[in-house]
């Protein structure tokens, strides 16, 4: 088992085994890198932007960046996965589209080929220096990332479930994400009360629905600053009123100013 950061394209490499799985370890969380989830054992959903996901060993998930997800335990029995980090830019916008859109979760269980990128970087782990696991395994996650983007649509798709209106309203927020939207305008457009609507967000989603909102407004500014919009652009588009207050909630999430997005 192992956990490397190896920077540059590729973030994180990890395989890891949990003999009791606890709800308490696995936050919801959100972040600007995409990751790809290899699940060998164990027994758990994955809310990923509300779908839900129960995967089998040798499912592969593809969590696309600024997503919201977290995985729910829900047996105390041995959970093992490989993890992969990854910036949206090792791939161009084709392939990306191409991997981290539905399906989300397919079967590699039948695909010696997938499996076999696996248990080199298991090879690499044990028998490597750092430095050659790191350039190694860079290499072989660009060459794994390239065969399934030609892969994926042969590779046996695994249905996901989806929770009451739940990915319907994430859905209005995504197509909305530039307007002004909070549980009032989500409710008179679902025809629901507002208190159903934060109640039912809140329970299934665990976080709250305008800490939800305001995290994929700030997730979708910061792309845009990657692609070299001026930050006083980003906070008009996004519907931050003030600089000031978009500032604090930018610094506050990725720990530098607009203007020091690289």
């Amino acid at each position: 088992m192992f956990q490397r950061e190896i920077g540059s394209s590729i973030l994180e490499v990890s395989h890891k085994r949990i003999e009791h799985p606890r709800q308490s370890v696995y936050f919801n969380h959100i972040h600007n890198h995409c990751e790809i989830l290899l699940f060998i054992s164990g027994v758990a959903d994955y809310n990923i932007d509300g779908q839900m996901f129960r995967p089998s060993p040798y499912d592969m998930l593809f969590i696309p960046a600024a997503t919201y997800h977290y995985l729910i335990p829900t047996e105390s029995v041995p959970y093992e996965n490989y993890v992969i980090g990854i910036e949206p830019k090792i791939l161009d916008t084709e392939g990306y589209n191409k991997l981290f859109s539905s399906p989300l979760m397919i079967s590699i269980k039948d695909d010696p080929e997938v499996k076999g990128f696996f248990s080199r970087l298991d090879f690499y782990d044990k028998n490597y220096s750092d430095a050659d696991f790191n350039s190694g395994a860079l290499h072989l996650i660009h060459e794994l990332v390239t065969y399934l983007r030609y892969r994926k649509d042969d590779l046996h798709f695994v249905h996901s479930g989806s929770l009451e209106h739940i990915d319907e309203i994430i859905k209005y927020i995504s197509d909305n994400i530039e307007n002004q939207i909070d549980a009032d305008s989500i409710a008179e457009h679902f025809s629901l009360s507002k208190s159903y609507v934060q109640n039912l967000f809140s329970q299934n989603m665990h976080i709250g629905l305008k800490k939800y909102i305001m995290q994929k407004k700030i997730y979708a500014a910061d792309n845009d600053l990657s692609l070299g919009i001026a930050p006083y652009k980003v906070c008009e588009k996004y519907g931050f009123g003030d600089y000031s207050i978009f500032y604090r909630l930018y610094r506050r999430t990725f720990g530098y100013s607009p203007k020091s997005r690289k």
